[in-house]
């Protein structure tokens, strides 16, 4: 472990686990209270929170900074009814919560407001894949094609999960928002992308 630490802070090297993942790994705490700050700046207006539910600490837990926002409907969408069922508590208190048992890159498809945060964070099976992650990063390309049209013109889009080794959820997505006039604000347990209107294509 030490080793690892002295690679990592003198040496700008990241130790990879076998599982994929950076070896130090941190909750997204910070980064979930640093885009609800954003969000609230930006004036959004709805939010599509792709995979939910309350896990704990290390998963984050999104929905409890959403609620925090000034945003006026929050989406939580998951295929796991358990997901949906966690957030009962939050969703009794606060009425702009919609829990849906629904796919959500067919969600993405139907839906027709203006989204001002796509939060990803779903599971995707890699069986088949010739290397594993290449699913993953596939579908979270799809969802962001899917959502692309309904993107507020100044809008975030934010993705879990990638302090990975690629291919991974944001192998893909990344430079294909950033054709869209998206930037990385910062990236490592998360990854935010932020658009103004005046660089939206």
């Amino acid at each position: 472990m030490i080793r690892m630490m002295y690679l990592m802070l003198f040496h700008g090297m990241i130790p990879i686990r076998k599982n994929g993942t950076w070896y130090r790994r941190f909750t997204p705490a910070y980064s979930l209270k640093r885009t609800m700050q954003m969000f609230n700046r930006i004036n959004g207006g709805v939010i599509v929170e792709i995979g939910s539910g309350l896990q704990g600490k290390m998963s984050g837990d999104s929905m409890r900074y959403w609620v925090k926002t000034r945003a006026r409907e929050i989406y939580a969408l998951d295929l796991d009814e358990k997901q949906l069922t966690s957030l009962e508590p939050l969703v009794k208190k606060d009425n702009r919560i919609k829990p849906l048992l629904q796919d959500g890159l067919v969600f993405l498809t139907e839906y027709d407001k203006q989204i001002s945060l796509l939060y990803l964070d779903f599971w995707t099976p890699e069986d088949g894949m010739p290397v594993e992650g290449m699913n993953r990063a596939e579908n979270y390309l799809k969802a962001y094609q899917n959502a692309r049209e309904k993107m507020a013109p100044t809008s975030m889009i934010l993705i879990d999960d990638t302090d990975h080794m690629a291919p991974w959820k944001h192998s893909l997505i990344i430079p294909e928002a950033r054709k869209d006039g998206y930037i990385v604000e910062w990236t490592g347990r998360q990854t935010l992308l932020t658009r103004m209107e005046a660089n939206a294509n």
